[in-house]
């Protein structure tokens, strides 16, 4: 995937983040390619948004988390979501961490009966995410993750249409 990036990363010094600003917010959005962590506007260090982004996410990730003191905002190792197509996700290991791909598979036939939607007699899922096929990569290649997550969206979006 050939980017162009927008500004320098606080976390490693290189010209390897871009920056999307939201159209109706203004607020920005950062991305540093080469290490996957991300923050926007809001992550204002000791502010209430953090406080609460932090009851969402794993521990791992607030383990990990990087502090930036020139901009004065916290950066996320990266939670990328995208229904029908899969997610991109870091995981403990060993003492450190790693970055995981897994795809949205279909459910059929028999192999429905096995998630049922809780609260709901005789439904089950159509779908689930197949983390135990997930595909793994070293925290340095977080670029190939993403690549790897947007193939999976390409492939999804082409078979809806």
């Amino acid at each position: 995937m050939k980017l162009d990036y927008d500004m320098i990363s606080p976390i490693t010094g290189n010209k390897c983040v871009i920056v999307e600003a939201d159209e109706n917010t203004s607020i920005n959005s950062y991305m540093c390619i080469e290490t996957g962590y991300t923050t926007t506007d809001n992550f204002v260090v000791g502010s209430e948004f953090v406080k609460s982004y932090e009851t969402q996410i794993t521990e791992l990730m607030k383990k990990i988390k990087y502090i930036d003191e020139d901009m004065n905002l916290v950066w996320y190792p990266a939670f990328l979501n995208v229904p029908q197509a899969g997610m991109l996700y870091c995981v403990a290991n060993n003492n450190s961490y790693q970055w995981e791909v897994a795809e949205i598979v279909n459910l059929l036939g028999e192999e429905r009966l096995k998630y049922p939607i809780p609260g709901k007699k005789n439904e089950y899922y159509t779908s689930r995410l197949d983390t135990d096929n997930a595909i793994q990569f070293e925290r340095e290649n977080f670029e190939n993750a993403l690549d790897h997550f947007y193939g999976l969206v390409n492939k999804a979006y082409q078979n809806a249409n």
